[in-house]
């Protein structure tokens, strides 16, 4: 998830896709070569704007790789951010466990 190193190629345009029966607003994301090898997909409600899921490939062909769909939100330092999100095989759909945003200090 590196979008501002040198290297990192944002697709100049916006495609509109269906993922999980819902129509998004996606971008793809790819990299050169000494920075990393994943493509990436960013999936934004075509209303709000907001960024619902991602997903990566090693090889798409293969579709391996995981996708990651976010909900809830968080006011952080005045920053909107995901408060769930829960990841996913590709090629399965076999959950794989979630991240939970917490104000709860450790």
């Amino acid at each position: 998830m590196k979008l501002r190193v040198p290297g990192t190629i944002v697709y100049p345009f916006v495609e509109t896709k269906t993922f999980k029966a819902k129509e998004y607003l996606t971008l793809k994301v790819t990299y050169a070569e000494e920075v990393g090898r994943d493509t990436w997909y960013f999936y934004f409600d075509p209303t709000s704007y907001a960024m619902e899921a991602y997903k990566f490939f090693q090889d798409k062909s293969k579709n391996d790789g995981e996708y990651i769909v976010l909900s809830g939100e968080e006011m952080i330092n005045n920053v909107i951010m995901p408060k769930n999100r829960a990841w996913y095989y590709n090629n399965n759909d076999q959950y794989l466990g979630a991240d939970i945003l917490s104000r709860t200090p450790y």
